[in-house]
């Protein structure tokens, strides 16, 4: 990948981790059914963030 790929990559990984980071610190214990709905809301941006990194080209050293 040339620089700006790299760059444009880190970007959006970097704006989704930041998506799962705000969901997270969401989380309470005080609201069970609130809870659930949460935690679904965190596995689905977990699952987009996963998706995104298998689209990347590994290097194996």
């Amino acid at each position: 990948m040339t620089h700006i790929e790299t760059a444009r990559v880190n970007e959006m990984l970097g704006i989704q981790i930041g998506v799962i980071q705000d969901a997270a610190g969401k989380l309470s214990g005080d609201d069970l059914e609130g809870l659930e709905a949460a935690i679904a809301g965190l596995e689905n941006e977990i699952r987009k963030l996963r998706g995104m990194m298998e689209g990347l080209p590994h290097q194996h050293r």
